[in-house]
């Protein structure tokens, strides 16, 4: 399956890399809690320091889609053409470094020509790195071909990242 989504990567449980933790009336039963808006700027410059472009924090909707449960995440993201990664993974990889300790989540991942995404979980933290591309200022491609078939460099490529880090509550 392609997919093709904006370069965007989502990591939904990150502030255990910190060692830090929301208690347990922090998050409530089965719904899901950002980390702390500090933390969730921490890991923002950690990002940013990752893949080389500006990530920023905020906070955003979430479902987790392996179970439907919702809430809010720590949501960060960036955006930059004139990138040399040659595939969505090569960005995935450099953002999942920043999370030492976290097992991966394989229920998580999805990925194609277009995008990658990719599920970490630690504790009852969760964390999905979504990373995509599309033709970046001035390029143009077919719309009546798949992404892939859009012979361009990785430097004309807009690359999107998006982190999602949240809490599951018991």
């Amino acid at each position: 399956m392609a997919l093709r989504w904006r370069c965007s990567i989502a990591i939904s449980a990150v502030a255990g890399v910190w060692g830090l933790g929301i208690g347990a009336a922090a998050a409530q039963e089965g719904q899901l809690q950002p980390i702390p808006a500090a933390e969730c700027q921490q890991f923002a410059a950690q990002a940013q320091a990752a893949v080389g472009f500006s990530m920023r924090a905020g906070e955003d909707d979430f479902t987790d889609l392996t179970d439907g449960s919702e809430g809010r995440a720590c949501h960060i993201q960036g955006s930059a053409s004139d990138q040399t990664y040659a595939a969505p993974g090569d960005l995935v990889a450099k953002l999942a470094a920043a999370l030492p300790g976290w097992r991966s989540d394989p229920n998580r991942d999805a990925d194609g020509p277009g995008g990658a995404e990719k599920g970490y979980v630690n504790g009852n933290r969760i964390a999905t790195i979504q990373v995509s591309w599309e033709p970046g200022p001035g390029v143009t491609c077919s719309d009546k071909e798949p992404l892939s078939a859009c012979k361009i460099s990785p430097q004309q490529k807009l690359w999107t990242a998006i982190v999602d880090i949240v809490v599951k509550g018991n």
